[in-house]
């Protein structure tokens, strides 16, 4: 599967085409440079990634972009929600880090890809999308809290 992402570098969006290649790689491609990447313990499924919807996080490069990372540079994905009992979904933490603000209010309609909230994870800001379309049921972070990889930030319904 073949789709643009949004990448936040040094608190920099770049956009960036990601195509998956099977077993957890990914060709991405940024101003006419492919790089091959790896992306690991997202804790979901590797199947269950839908590119168009995604948010995308780099590690940092201490060279001036745009510099050739490494070939291995994992990238970091989302993890898709978990759905509960009641058929709402759960959103959840990619990856430890840091809430910097919470961009939806308890009540608000939203639409798959919109920004929920942004996580800081590795110095970089991570834009954390929507899964589906929905209503803001809960938020259950608050900017400012630490958050470990899989804790539910936001339930939907």
């Amino acid at each position: 599967m073949k789709g643009k992402v949004k990448v936040i570098i040094g608190g920099i969006p770049y956009e960036v085409e990601v195509e998956e290649l099977g077993g957890g790689k990914f060709k991405v491609s940024f101003e006419g440079e492919n790089y091959e990447v790896e992306a690991r313990d997202l804790g979901i499924p590797m199947g269950t990634l839908q590119a168009p919807a995604q948010v995308a996080s780099v590690p940092s490069v201490s060279a001036p972009l745009p510099s050739a990372p490494a070939s291995a540079a994992p990238v970091e994905v989302p993890s898709a929600p978990t759905p509960s009992v009641s058929g709402e979904s759960v959103v959840t933490a990619p990856m430890p880090g840091k809430i910097l603000r919470v961009l939806v209010r308890e009540g608000d309609q939203v639409k798959v890809g919109q920004g929920l909230l942004v996580l800081e994870a590795m110095k970089m800001e991570n834009e954390i999308p929507a899964p589906a379309n929905g209503v803001v049921k809960r938020i259950l972070v608050k900017e400012g809290d630490t958050v470990d990889t899989g804790q539910a930030l936001i339930e939907l319904g």
